[in-house]
């Protein structure tokens, strides 16, 4: 691809999961540039655009005028009227999950993305593994009768993301469930009902029931303080099992897939698995889960 045909991304947010992913995957490209930095905090903004030689962009509307499309690294509470703004100037949107705090959130982006008819993909990392790619292909063909499958981390137990507000308000369930039960209903098929105990804050306990008549057991934590951190599905039928370890891939390989997906939905109008109706299907999910915590009673999707 030569230089005239990089996909000029802006990027609205300057924190740790921008410096850490969205900067430097855009910037590095080849497929794309980074076309300019914008954050609510403009000192923020500021120093990750200067590591990365791009320019510091002074409002949301001006960050719209210098991009094809936009990458968004912002809490939940923040993407919706950012990402509705970005669809109606006709950008394409790379999206953070969860998608919004709550469904209505979500409707209102799903919506419009489709409206304006732009390319959409959210970043639900795990989808770019080439090890979890290889899975599902294979999981498509399994048999499965169950499945168990966990998110476990230590990640609120200290540094950036513990301190970070909305995580320490919604907990586990928003900041990695969308990861975890993704990869669980791409592998076992569409959830349908859904049992929950535990705590956002602690300890998640999740039985999903599938369309296919398979059940799922998900457990979902952000302090359990292990080293390394685990992601992991496990299927179960009469052929077997089948497993993946979400966290086995190099993240350089990982970001290079998402990067040259995402240019495929910005530039070629593909349809990507992990768009924002699928993110409203997450949210949708989220919800399910949290009501079917806080009522202890089977809810459906």
């Amino acid at each position: 691809m030569s230089r005239d045909d990089r996909l000029a991304v802006g990027l609205a947010g300057a924190g740790p999961w921008a410096r850490a992913v969205h900067a430097p995957v855009f910037a590095a490209g080849p497929e794309t540039r980074l076309a300019g930095v914008w954050s609510r905090t403009r000192e923020h903004a500021e120093a990750l655009a200067t590591t990365h030689g791009a320019p510091v962009i002074g409002s949301f509307d001006a960050l719209l005028e210098c991009c094809d499309a936009v990458a968004f690294a912002v809490p939940p509470d923040v993407q919706p009227e950012l990402a509705v703004r970005a669809a109606r100037a006709g950008k394409a949107v790379l999206l953070e999950k969860p998608l919004a705090l709550d469904t209505a959130g979500a409707e209102r982006v799903a919506k419009a993305v489709a409206e304006n008819g732009v390319g959409s993909m959210m970043v639900l990392t795990y989808r770019f593994a080439p090890a979890v790619r290889q899975f599902l292909t294979r999981a498509a063909k399994f048999d499965t009768l169950g499945a168990r499958a966990c998110f476990l981390s230590g990640a609120f137990l200290s540094g950036e993301y513990a301190s970070s507000p909305w995580r320490v308000q919604h907990g586990a369930l928003l900041d990695v469930g969308p990861h975890i039960l993704d990869l669980v209903d791409a592998a076992v098929g569409r959830v349908i009902r859904v049992q929950a105990q535990g705590n956002v804050h602690d300890w998640i306990s999740v039985v999903l029931h599938h369309e296919t008549g398979a059940i799922s057991d998900v457990s979902i934590s952000c302090r359990a303080a292990i080293t390394p951190s685990r992601t992991e599905v496990e299927l179960f039928g009469p052929e077997g099992t089948l497993s993946v370890d979400g966290r086995a891939d190099q993240r350089a390989e990982l970001f290079a897939n998402l990067r040259v997906d995402f240019v495929g939905v910005a530039q070629d109008g593909r349809r990507h698995p992990c768009d924002a109706e699928h993110g409203l299907y997450l949210q949708r999910l989220l919800t399910a889960t949290e009501f079917a915590l806080a009522s202890g009673r089977i809810t459906r999707v």
